[in-house]
């Protein structure tokens, strides 16, 4: 039975009463252990707590090390463009929810559409006044007035959704448990960017790697999503050409409950976070057939170790992947994202840890266009993928309760 994955579907009307929800987050008070955002310029700058490179691998290699040429070494290349979104992942999408068994019943496989469809158009209602149609040169210019309005707007839709949530008719067990985790993840989200918007434009300074792995983090969880921060715990190792190499992702998007993957902690996305000032040639404009990735001008990090650093963190996930030698991941650059998919060569990857000669070998890494999700165009083009993503990671507590 096959599905159409760039189908956003019919919206759900029913609702029931509501549980208790969580309270949003605030802000931490100075006078604690300081987080990321409240930390001196000088510690968020030194912070190899959101830096894979930070995870020492005494006499081993460790993808952090990693440029492209490093990368091609192994036979590993990146597309010369850019692949559609809904090509890049389809076919993956597809085989990921024929693992799980879900294909085959038509009833369950119908009601995740229609939540699907249901929070996606909650999502459109609730984040348009938060738009930086300029991107982030634009959010820093914001003045604290300007940031409090739209945090005003934003937290007024979500209440208003919630009133009509609550006075409609009863949503069942599934849908009511993924709306209240959207629920609490986007309002957790849009406490964050005010908090963080108005620490830019008090402080006079741009932000750093650490704060938008951990916008990202929670831009996450309005999909349902409970992105994993990489450290030491989570390291990853593989022996390539005779050499252990070990990589520790910035996040981890991983599946939840029990997996019929039959792998502990199973990998769905893998992401890599820029340490960049200054990112250009991201514009909404760009399409896959005029997008190269090499072209992307950052400041403060060069494009040849961040792909090379990426790219060596897909090829050890598959080690962890869900999907065996195909490895999804996500390269984030301050608020763009780009994601990518590294489809492995079997005879390739035994090649590599075997130690064999791979000079006739070669295995691709497809990427779509850049997308920064504060802009609205480019953010509701990704609403559907990143909800697939979400499902996914959930599929089995999800069935629990439709059970």
């Amino acid at each position: 039975m096959e599905q159409d994955f760039s189908d956003s579907s019919a919206t759900s009307s029913s609702t029931r009463s509501p549980l208790l929800y969580p309270s949003v987050r605030r802000k931490r008070k100075r006078n604690l252990t300081p987080s990321p955002r409240t930390q001196s310029p000088s510690s968020r700058e030194s912070d190899d707590s959101y830096s894979s490179a930070g995870v020492k691998c005494p006499r081993h290699d460790h993808v952090a090390n990693w440029d492209i040429l490093t990368l091609e070494s192994y036979g590993l290349f990146y597309d010369e463009k850019a692949t559609e979104l809904s090509e890049l992942y389809n076919s993956v999408l597809k085989n990921m929810y024929t693992y799980s068994v879900l294909v085959n019943d038509a009833t369950f496989w119908t009601k995740l559409l229609q939540i699907k469809g249901f929070l996606v158009e909650l999502t459109k209602k609730c984040l348009h006044s938060l738009d930086a149609d300029e991107g982030l040169a634009k959010m820093e210019q914001l003045s604290s007035g300007d940031v409090l309005e739209e945090t005003k707007k934003c937290a007024q839709s979500i209440a208003k959704i919630k009133v009509e949530i609550e006075s409609a008719s009863s949503l069942d067990d599934l849908s009511w448990h993924l709306f209240s985790l959207w629920h609490a993840g986007i309002l957790e989200y849009v406490q964050y960017y005010s908090d963080f918007i108005k620490e830019l434009f008090s402080e006079r300074r741009i932000g750093v790697k650490g704060e938008f792995c951990q916008l990202l983090t929670l831009f996450s969880k309005i999909f349902l999503i409970n992105a994993v921060r990489g450290d030491a715990s989570q390291t990853v190792q593989m022996t390539l050409n005779r050499t252990e190499t070990a990589s520790v992702p910035d996040l981890r998007y991983s599946l939840q409950g029990d997996s019929t993957m039959e792998k502990a902690g199973a990998s769905l996305i893998t992401v890599s976070v820029g340490e960049v000032k200054i990112w250009s040639h991201a514009h909404a404009g760009h399409t896959a057939t005029d997008f190269n990735i090499r072209d992307l001008m950052l400041t403060g990090q060069s494009v040849e170790t961040l792909l090379g650093r990426h790219g060596g963190e897909l090829l050890l996930e598959t080690k962890k992947s869900v999907i065996g030698t195909t490895c999804l991941g996500i390269i984030c650059v301050k608020t763009m994202i780009i994601f990518t998919r590294l489809d492995m060569d079997k005879t390739h990857l035994t090649h590599l840890v075997e130690g064999s000669k791979v000079e006739d070998l070669r295995s691709r890494i497809h990427y779509s266009k850049p997308y920064n999700f504060l802009v609205k165009k480019d953010r509701e083009e990704i609403l559907d993928t990143m909800f697939h993503f979400g499902l996914l990671c959930r599929v089995r507590s999800s069935r629990v309760l439709q059970d």
